[in-house]
């Protein structure tokens, strides 16, 4: 079949047919109709927790909650609120009380 035909053609069509069947198993694994698998798994419904919120005592308090936190006038009861974009705590004067 290839005898009286030039040496390099013969090469140069091995090639392209050896090129066309890697590429026709590559493109037959890839397509094998088989189900993406996710990295993570579907995570399970919880309560979302607040986005915004303060620290204290390694606690988080909720903004709007009320805790008792640590002052230079003793221990205070402080109010979590939010200052443009921070969280900080709204000290009053009202001292904590004795448990």
């Amino acid at each position: 079949m290839f005898a009286d035909e030039p040496r390099p053609r013969r090469h140069r069509l091995l090639r392209w047919l050896l090129a066309f069947a890697v590429l026709l198993l590559i493109t037959e694994s890839a397509g094998a109709g088989e189900p993406a698998i996710p990295l993570d798994g579907p995570r399970l419904a919880q309560a979302p927790e607040p986005l915004c919120f303060c620290w204290n005592d390694g606690r988080k308090v909720a903004e709007g909650a009320a805790s008792c936190i640590r002052t230079t006038q003793g221990r205070r009861i402080a109010t979590c609120g939010r200052v443009t974009n921070l969280m900080s705590w709204q000290v009053t004067e009202t001292p904590c009380p004795e448990s």
